[in-house]
């Protein structure tokens, strides 16, 4: 647990605030920096869009995402897609895991760090109950973006905490170690358990 202080902080409420705060988000990923991404449900294109555009500017997207983004037909040839023409990034899906009681449980995260182009200020900081989805802006929900430092390095501390226990426990949700391979990639994908994606992911 932290406690922080922000002087400027936008808070965006769904879906009334919906259309503004689909904007923001997109205006955040499309800025020229590094980001880590944590989240549940990640299915919006223009997201996958932005973040393929800085990528091949060459800084680096770190996205963490529940395993089932894996198995679902809307996520899943995303996923795909932004492993085999990612360069300078990494996809790994995980649980909820290492410190969680109930390792297994969903990993339900939906935050991102932005590092500020200018790299003496402060990152960008974004997080609430919205899932990076079409139907998340149409739902009640909340978004809000800010700047703080302890924020910032504790989200982004936990990130690489479960990207790193995930890659070493959860192997066999990994599709990003396979990327050198575009083949294997299909053929991952291609036998991954299919499973129902719930509508609201969509």
């Amino acid at each position: 647990m932290i406690t922080i202080s922000t002087r400027n902080e936008d808070n965006y409420f769904l879906p009334e605030d919906g259309a503004l705060a689909r904007q923001r988000l997109l205006q955040t990923l499309a800025l020229p920096s590094d980001a880590f991404i944590s989240c549940y449900g990640f299915t919006l294109q223009e997201a996958y869009d932005a973040i393929l555009e800085v990528d091949a500017k060459g800084f680096k997207q770190s996205l963490l995402l529940d395993y089932s983004q894996g198995m679902g037909p809307t996520a899943k040839p995303k996923i795909k897609h932004l492993i085999e023409n990612m360069k300078n990034g990494q996809v790994v899906l995980t649980t909820a895991g290492p410190k969680s009681a109930k390792k297994s449980s969903y990993f339900h995260t939906k935050g991102l760090v932005k590092h500020d182009p200018d790299k003496y200020k402060v990152p960008f900081c974004m997080e609430g109950s919205t899932n990076i989805s079409i139907s998340g802006f149409y739902q009640s929900n909340t978004m809000r973006f800010f700047k703080n430092k302890l924020w910032s390095e504790t989200f982004i501390t936990q990130h690489k905490e479960i990207k790193d226990w995930a890659l070493k426990n959860l192997p066999h949700y990994q599709p990003s170690v396979l990327a050198d391979n575009f083949d294997i990639v299909d053929y991952f994908f291609d036998n991954y358990v299919e499973e129902k994606e719930n509508d609201f992911l969509i």
